[in-house]
């Protein structure tokens, strides 16, 4: 692929590209002179460019029309085309509160206990994709796994953004319901913003192809122009299914059911087999044929930061642990939560 885009002139190469085995992809990055590229191939194929764009509903970008093209040549000189997709995604985490995503402050609650005896040795395994976490103190280190230094921070004032207790709170509520799992966090999308590119959060689910886990938590999302899935995170989705055709995915269906005209896919949630989960009685919560159930996600009471956090109207609040937010992101949490208990008491 690098090659043929530096025949095409569009690619310096001075950037390796970024590769990841698993996915078996790899990321080009540094594209230069694709405006002038592509307007050459728009005047070249104007018929075809200008009915896709018709049957889609949209304009094509620069970068669509390269591909567009790069796609013609690899099937007129050997008959197929490779997986190319675009970078262009960026994913959110989905808490939702007052239109602007803020928790209030929650009320303390009690570690759960184990309902019944778990072999220590042989816990169900929960994978979660989000934020790097910060580490509540009312977490069980034997229960709760994180990347090693890799952890929530706070600016150079010592004050933390909202977003980084969102692992925290998705992953306490995971706990809450299934005490006797052992949870794996791995941090792909932003403490500080919430947000991370589909590169990088695919190849976070794709490296928990080999850590044995029976269900995956992912409480985010993206809506693309084309309305196509990510194609980085299709394949990461793909690669975990086709090594475990028993995991259970599970993704927040997202906060933008409210709007005027919301999107009609939020994914990874409308995936084929990823179980796409809204909020029950939310105004937000996406309202489609590819929801699969809804779960407690409004005013959902928490584990989440002790530390000074940073509001989105610039004030300060400190919530001693434990909050209330609202979101797709925490009722995904639920039922991820619930099926872990229920392997864990073999009813699946």
């Amino acid at each position: 692929m690098g090659n043929k885009l530096k025949n095409l002139g569009v690619w310096a190469g001075a950037t390796e590209p970024e590769t990841d085995d698993v996915l078996q992809l790899s990321l080009i990055t540094d594209l230069a002179g694709i405006a002038e590229f592509a307007t050459k191939i728009r005047a070249k194929y104007w018929q075809e460019i200008s009915a896709l764009e018709r049957r889609g509903g949209r304009q094509f970008t620069d970068l669509d029309v390269l591909l567009y093209e790069v796609r013609n040549q690899f099937a007129s000189e050997l008959g197929a085309v490779p997986a190319i997709g675009k970078n262009r995604d960026t994913l959110i985490g989905y808490p939702q509160h007052k239109g602007v995503g803020d928790p209030d402050f929650g009320d303390r609650i009690d570690p759960p206990g184990n309902t019944y005896e778990v072999a220590a040795e042989n816990p169900v395994r929960v994978g979660v994709v989000d934020t790097p976490m910060y580490w509540h103190p009312d977490f069980p280190k034997d229960r709760i796994e994180t990347e090693p230094d890799v952890e929530a921070a706070p600016d150079r004032k010592g004050i933390y953004s909202v977003w980084a207790g969102h692992a925290t709170f998705v992953a306490g509520r995971i706990w809450q319901a299934a005490p006797e799992a052992h949870i794996i966090v791995k941090a792909a999308l932003s403490d500080r913003t919430g947000d991370g590119t589909s590169w990088e959060t695919a190849r976070k689910i794709a490296a928990f192809r080999d850590e044995r886990i029976q269900v995956l938590n992912l409480s985010f999302g993206t809506v693309t122009a084309d309305g196509e899935p990510p194609m980085a995170l299709r394949r990461a989705i793909d690669v975990l299914t086709a090594a475990n055709e028993k995991l259970v995915i599970v993704a927040a269906a997202g906060n933008l059911g409210h709007r005027a005209r919301p999107p009609w896919q939020i994914w990874p949630a409308a995936m084929n087999g990823v179980l796409a989960v809204g909020a029950i009685g939310a105004d937000f919560s996406m309202k489609r044929d590819w929801v699969d159930t809804e779960a407690e996600g409004l005013r959902v009471n928490g584990y989440y930061l002790d530390k000074p956090v940073r509001l989105s109207d610039a004030s300060e609040q400190n919530f001693e642990g434990f909050a209330r937010w609202s979101g797709t992101s925490f009722a995904a949490a639920a039922v991820t939560g619930k099926i872990a208990h229920d392997l864990a008491c073999g009813k699946h």
